[in-house]
């Protein structure tokens, strides 16, 4: 009987060491790049966080690793954003969620945020004039 005390506190005690610790992997910062408010809400590893509004045009720059280790990069200057370089546009006041599952922006899911992103987009735009005129 006296085992089974001895390890049930073991137990209790890892159990309640993980719930301290894991917490403390997710890194939540909350930054202002021009019109758009941008929230990191990750677990993992963050290679880059850099925010620059001394430039005319405000920059952002993040680069980091989820613990199931997939590599996110996220790039926005004034209104055009790139993500593991794929480019896009926000407009302005659009707010920026980068997540374990990715980007999303303005409460939409992922899914909607891609569409949202390339709809907005003025290099899709000009591709799309280039097909038609060929």
């Amino acid at each position: 009987m006296r085992s089974f005390h001895r390890k049930s506190l073991v137990a209790s005690i890892a159990l309640l060491g993980l719930v301290a610790i894991l917490p403390a992997c997710t890194h939540r910062k909350v930054v202002q790049v021009g019109s758009h408010k941008v929230t990191v809400l990750r677990h993992g590893f963050e290679n880059k966080l850099r925010v620059s509004d001394q430039t005319m045009m405000p920059t952002f720059e993040y680069a980091g690793m989820s613990t199931d280790r997939r590599e996110l990069k996220v790039s926005i200057k004034g209104d055009k954003i790139r993500v593991n370089d794929v480019p896009g546009e926000l407009r302005p006041g659009d707010s920026v969620l980068i997540g374990d599952d990715g980007v999303a922006v303005n409460s939409m899911d992922y899914g909607e945020t891609e569409k949202y992103l390339r709809a907005n987009s003025s290099e899709n735009a000009t591709k799309a004039e280039l097909r038609t005129q060929n």
